[in-house]
């Protein structure tokens, strides 16, 4: 009797030890394919971009479905690396031998190549076509006020008749004559505006008279009257965008998750 209700204990405890072991086995198995499916779900749909703005690392995840790593690093570019219509080929000469190395066709090749970026696949919103048209018009605008800068100093018509110039003609008059009183006398008053506006206004006025006394006076009132004085009206009349933060917010809206690490301003 005693033997038979030993036999009976150890097969109940057989029997539960069996059971522990295969649901054990059986969730572990289940995890392990939920967690399968998880990750195969999220790395075919997200995936993470990487930028940088003035102050801080940011790391973004977004819906790979919907944008592509080359959409976004463009239009990160159109917003953050981009310098919009800014222009590298020398405009503004400070002597003869700058003005004779003055090149139309480096600043046109220069235009054509960061027009070309505008080519590129970007984030096609309403949005950020917006900007991108935007962004074009301004560098448009660069170039066709560099390009009659430079060939003014082989032709100062071009200066006239054109619709940066219509505000500027107390300019336009002095460097299209060819009175060179009238262009000194346009300079000094130049010079009494620019004085106004110096910090150290008295060293301001020794270089511009010693530039005025020089042999090559005339040279330089063309120069200073077309840098800082046409240059500066007409470049009023260009377009400009007005960055006021919002390409950042929306440029982070693409993301469903950013992250940043910043440095203290």
């Amino acid at each position: 009797m005693k033997q038979t209700l030993l036999l009976f204990l150890s097969s109940i405890l057989l029997l539960s030890c069996s059971d522990k072991q295969k649901k054990q086995t059986e969730e572990t198995e289940q995890e392990t394919t939920t967690s399968t499916t998880e990750n195969s779900t999220t790395s075919g749909k997200t995936a993470v971009f990487k930028w940088d703005t003035e102050l801080c690392a940011n790391t973004g995840t977004y819906d790979s479905e919907k944008y592509t790593e080359e959409e976004l690093k463009n239009t990160y570019d159109l917003w953050f690396s981009n310098s919009g219509g800014s222009l590298s080929t020398n405009s503004s000469p400070s002597s003869q031998a700058e003005i004779d190395k003055l090149s139309l066709s480096d600043l046109t090749a220069e235009y054509n190549e960061k027009k070309a970026f505008y080519n590129k696949k970007m984030i096609s919103s309403p949005y950020w076509e917006k900007i991108k048209a935007e962004k074009l018009h301004e560098l448009k605008d660069t170039y066709e006020l560099t390009r009659i800068a430079i060939e003014a100093y082989s032709n100062p018509s071009v200066l006239l008749n054109n619709r940066f110039s219509k505000n500027c003609t107390e300019y336009t008059k002095a460097l299209t004559s060819n009175d060179s009183i009238l262009m000194l006398k346009t300079w000094n008053n130049l010079a009494e505006k620019q004085k106004k506006n110096n910090g150290s206004p008295e060293d301001f006025m020794k270089r511009h008279l010693e530039k005025y006394n020089s042999k090559d006076r005339v040279l330089n009132a063309k120069i200073e009257l077309m840098t800082y004085g046409w240059w500066n009206c007409a470049n009023a009349a260009t377009f400009k965008i007005n960055d006021d933060g919002t390409m950042a917010k929306e440029f982070a809206k693409l993301f469903i998750k950013v992250t940043s690490e910043c440095d203290e301003p």
